[in-house]
């Protein structure tokens, strides 16, 4: 019988490890893919939802920013305005241009799209062309780089250094015709499918690129701007109630500490998250504190006043699942922190 592979164990500190809890400045980012009603519904929002998404930011004095300017005052320290949220798309689909371009237009947006550049060279025909990603940035478009061919980044073997070498080849192509089509000079990379590990994210930050996934949450200045996160917005995330509660949520302000690699093998106990928080919340917002995983809700286990320990009842599917908490916020709405295990 083959022996248990160690529990994989995470350790955050909440806030800067000294002063307030509360996250001074932060932004959320909405992810969506296809904007239409005929695509496949798990990765597809309607064009009435759409329209329904973009009118609550407009009603509700959202301020929604270009990427670049959201993560240039987050690593400068100046402050952001309140309410602010960040529009991004994955895969560039036509549907973006036809569907979503009109609305984010008649509501004056900026939006990010992140381009996977072969089936964009190789006429797709539900993929947007070079000319009408060229078109997007005459309408505060922001493109970036989604690899060359969207593939499954770290589910293959070995993960070795020539793994790394070459797919970092494969990110690089893409950012060359990125730069070569549409003048791209920042590197912002969102993984395929959100997946990442520990090797990539080194491979990456070595050669200047920002990462984003698609777990949930919001960013601000002690975020792993190798794993950035963003609320899904599209499929079974669509629905504007439940999306409210997260674009009024706040980032738990966590910096991340002790990371233990996110891909994890199929006979791997459940990880350990272990979360500090650096000053003592009232009881009372305490035992309200949550987690969800696998559907389950899940109260954690209290070390003391500022430490808790969360993991799974059960053993993590093959493939993706998350760690989901939330508190209430001292300033109202949630603090939401999420993290994401490949189990390959």
């Amino acid at each position: 019988m083959i022996a248990k592979a160690l529990r994989p164990m995470l350790i955050f500190c909440l806030g800067l490890c000294s002063g307030s809890l509360v996250a001074a400045n932060h932004f959320n980012v909405l992810l969506y893919h296809h904007v239409s009603d005929t695509t496949p519904p798990s990765t597809t929002i309607s064009v009435k939802g759409f329209q329904e998404h973009m009118q609550y930011l407009k009603d509700n004095d959202f301020q929604v920013l270009a990427l670049g300017d959201a993560i240039g005052a987050i690593q400068s320290g100046e402050p952001l305005p309140d309410r602010s949220v960040v529009i991004t798309f994955d895969d560039a689909y036509r549907s973006i241009h036809t569907n979503a371009l009109p609305i984010l237009k008649a509501h004056d947006f900026p939006f990010t799209v992140f381009v996977a550049t072969d089936p964009i060279d190789q006429k797709f025909p539900q993929m947007m062309t070079w000319d009408m990603l060229r078109d997007l940035q005459q309408h505060q478009g922001t493109l970036a780089n989604h690899t060359k061919d969207h593939a499954y980044l770290v589910r293959h073997q070995p993960r070795d250094g020539k793994w790394v070498s070459e797919t970092l080849a494969n990110i690089e192509h893409a950012q060359q015709r990125l730069e070569t089509e549409l003048g791209i000079k920042h590197k912002w990379l969102a993984y395929p499918y959100g997946e990442y590990h520990t090797p990539l994210k080194q491979a990456l930050a070595q050669a200047g690129y920002l990462g984003f996934g698609q777990h949930s949450g919001g960013i601000h200045a002690g975020s792993d701007f190798l794993a950035l996160p963003r609320f899904p917005a599209a499929g079974i995330y669509s629905n504007l109630n439940t999306l409210k509660v997260k674009l009024n949520s706040r980032p738990m302000p966590v910096t991340y500490e002790n990371l233990s690699d996110p891909v994890l093998t199929q006979d791997a106990e459940p990880p350990i998250l272990t979360v500090t928080l650096t000053e003592t919340l009232p009881k009372s917002i305490r035992n309200q504190l949550a987690c969800f995983v696998l559907g389950e809700r899940l109260m954690p286990t209290w070390k003391d006043e500022r430490t808790f320990v969360i993991t799974s009842n059960q053993a993590l599917p093959k493939g993706r699942s998350r760690y989901n908490c939330t508190a209430p916020a001292l300033a109202g709405g949630y603090y939401w922190m999420s993290l994401q295990w490949l189990v390959w």
